[in-house]
C-alpha cells in the first residue's frame, strides 16, 4: 500500500470511528454536511481521494478539526518501543488478562476479534496497548448490549471526557467506548467480521499459554495510526 492510499484509509477509518462514537449514521452526516452519502461511504472506505476541504467539512460536522503536527525523528518513540519490547510477553499477557477480567462473571455471547493496539501487540508489535479494542459484527449488537449491561460497564461521556453514568446501551446514541475504572473497552461495529488470525501468547505461569483471535496486522496498521507509526519506525531502522 503506498503512502497516499494509507493516508486515505487512515482518515476514512478515523472519520467512521468518530462518527460511530457520536451515534451518527452516514445518512445523518450526509444531511448535516451536504455531502452525498455515497461520497462518505467511499471516504470511510479509503476509496476516495482526500482533499482538505472535504475532510474539514466532514470532521467539522462532528465538532472536530484535523491537526497536522511534526516531531523530531527520535522524539520519544524509539524509547517507548524499546520499553515495550523489553516487557513484551508480560504486556501481551496483560491484554488477555484485561479481557478475562471483563469476562470472569459473564462471558461474551457474541463473536469478536481483538483489534487495535492490543491486536498488534499480540502479533509482536512493540506498541503500548492502553485499552481493549474489539471488532464486532453489527448483527451481534443485541448480544453486545446484554453483555455490557450485565458486566456493568460505564460509558464514556464526551462532554466531561471521562466515564459517565449515562445509558451504556450501544444501540443508543453515544460513543462505543466503556470502562469500569480498571479496563477501557472500545468497540467498532462492522457488517461482517474478517477472517481471524489466531495467535498464541505466554501466560503468567510457567509453561502457560493462551490463544486469541485477532484482526490481521495489515488491516490494523491501516486503521490505527499509533500502530502504523511504530511499524514505520521499525522498518526505517532495518
Amino acid at each position: 500500500m503506498d503512502d497516499e492510499a494509507r493516508l486515505e484509509r487512515q482518515l476514512g477509518s478515523l472519520l467512521q470511528h468518530e462518527r460511530v462514537r457520536r451515534g451518527m449514521s452516514q445518512e445523518q452526516l450526509a444531511a448535516r454536511s451536504g455531502v452525498p452519502r455515497q461520497q462518505i461511504t467511499r471516504f470511510e472506505g479509503g476509496r476516495r481521494a482526500v482533499t482538505s476541504t472535504l475532510a474539514d467539512r466532514l470532521f467539522g460536522e462532528l465538532g472536530l478539526q484535523l491537526r497536522v503536527a511534526v516531531e523530531a525523528a527520535g522524539s520519544g518513540l524509539d524509547a517507548e518501543i524499546e520499553k515495550v519490547r523489553a516487557g513484551l510477553s508480560g504486556r501481551q499477557s496483560m491484554v488477555l488478562a484485561d479481557l478475562r477480567l471483563l469476562s470472569t462473571r459473564h462471558r461474551p455471547g457474541f463473536a469478536y476479534l481483538l483489534d487495535g493496539e492490543g491486536a498488534a501487540l499480540l502479533q509482536g508489535v512493540p506498541v503500548a496497548a492502553r485499552r481493549l479494542d474489539l471488532l464486532v459484527a453489527e448483527v451481534e449488537v443485541d448480544a453486545l448490549a446484554e453483555w455490557i449491561l450485565r458486566v456493568g460497564l460505564r460509558r464514556y461521556d464526551e462532554r466531561w471526557r471521562e466515564l459517565g453514568w449515562g445509558d451504556p446501551d450501544p444501540r443508543t446514541a453515544g460513543p462505543l467506548w466503556w470502562g469500569n475504572g480498571l479496563v477501557e473497552l472500545a468497540v467498532r461495529l462492522v457488517a461482517e467480521l474478517p477472517p481471524p488470525v489466531l495467535v498464541t501468547v505466554p501466560g503468567f505461569g510457567a509453561g502457560e499459554e493462551h490463544r486469541a483471535a485477532v484482526r490481521a496486522l495489515p488491516e490494523v496498521e491501516a486503521d490505527f495510526p499509533a500502530v502504523a507509526r511504530v511499524l514505520s519506525r521499525l522498518r526505517a531502522a532495518r
